[in-house]
């Protein structure tokens, strides 16, 4: 019986991401590592993705402009 070894450790992939830092203060940056905790995540990352991918689904995108550039400089 063969056993299975991951040949990278860590995670799993979750798939293409773009970075986004930012800063903020110490006071809520106390605050929101105990709400990701509290909630289960390993990861204070995982936990702002959700608190973002929530506000997303919960916003009306037809508002926003979100047309893309034309490839012009690709065509002249």
């Amino acid at each position: 019986m063969t056993v299975e070894v991951r040949k990278r450790p860590g995670r799993k992939s979750k798939g293409d991401r773009k970075f986004f830092g930012f800063r903020i203060a110490m006071d809520k940056a106390d605050i929101v590592n105990d709400i990701a905790a509290a909630e289960g995540y390993k990861y204070v990352s995982d936990w702002v993705a959700s608190v973002v991918e929530d506000r997303i689904n919960h916003t009306d995108l037809s508002a926003i402009n979100r047309q893309e550039e034309l490839p012009i400089g690709r065509i002249a």
